[in-house]
């Protein structure tokens, strides 16, 4: 029986990718600087790749060394990371549509969050109106842990003073979250959302380049490929979350 519900915010709460986008971006502004003739297809395009061949969940920073090397890009890296964290707000909107779930599955099991963000993530949430809904919150940059490593499900549950077993984990990554929290005997429910799910319209030419991209390669969609990465449920729409989650409560 189910007492405990973890969320992931990126993709699940919050919609994450117009904040990767703009990481895309200020990657191409930078690989620009260097003069190497690099387009922004050719970046998008090792992106792909990055995904698809190797499953690599940082792709972002994959393709940044590639083309900048480490010295170059770590002159850039923090400027990035910084402008994006105080944007967070404006570059991860709230998805409508997940609010009245938390709503309903408060009503009957605790809620808690787990998830790779920084600590002004905390202050959207309290700013949507949806913070007091958590009871635990594991955020990465506050605690210095962050998914897939087991001691940040571990220091969440501990909070929640719940076993892995009466603990579902919501997420949209097979590697970050379902994989995890599988192995820590925890039931899980994958929520590979697409873009039309997510009412997100992109604006700017290199904006619809990256979502074009998104299409074609998205880690929240690569597949599990054995038992330990399969979910207990799938929900691909929020309207199947709350039916998905009583029929694993019941199960």
């Amino acid at each position: 029986m189910l007492k405990w519900i973890f969320f992931d915010v990126g993709n699940v709460i919050l919609n994450d990718d117009p904040e990767m986008a703009a990481y895309y971006q200020l990657i191409f502004e930078a690989i620009q600087e260097q003069k190497n003739g690099i387009t922004f297809d050719q970046l998008l395009a090792e992106r792909e790749r990055s995904i698809l061949e190797e499953r690599e969940g940082r792709h972002y920073v994959r393709v940044a060394l590639k083309y900048l090397g480490r010295k170059q890009w770590s002159k850039y890296e923090g400027e990035i990371v910084s402008y994006l964290q105080k944007n967070l707000a404006q570059l991860c909107p709230l998805m409508g549509p997940i609010v009245p779930v938390i709503q309903e599955l408060s009503k009957v099991f605790n809620l808690g969050i787990i998830a790779n963000q920084p600590s002004n993530v905390i202050d959207v949430l309290q700013d949507h109106g949806i913070l007091d809904y958590f009871k635990v919150i594991a955020v990465s940059q506050s605690l210095g842990m962050s998914k897939p490593d087991d001691r940040f499900f571990r220091w969440a549950l501990a909070q929640a003073n719940c076993s892995p077993e009466q603990a579902l984990m919501i997420g949209d990554r097979i590697d970050n979250d379902i994989r995890p929290a599988r192995a820590l005997g925890m039931r899980t429910l994958w929520l590979p959302l697409t873009q039309d799910k997510k009412d997100y319209t992109p604006t700017t030419e290199l904006e619809k380049k990256y979502f074009a991209s998104l299409k074609r390669a998205c880690v929240s969609h690569l597949l599990p490929r054995n038992q330990s990465e399969t979910p207990d449920a799938i929900a691909a729409d929020f309207t199947e979350i709350i039916e998905q989650v009583r029929q694993i409560d019941e199960d």
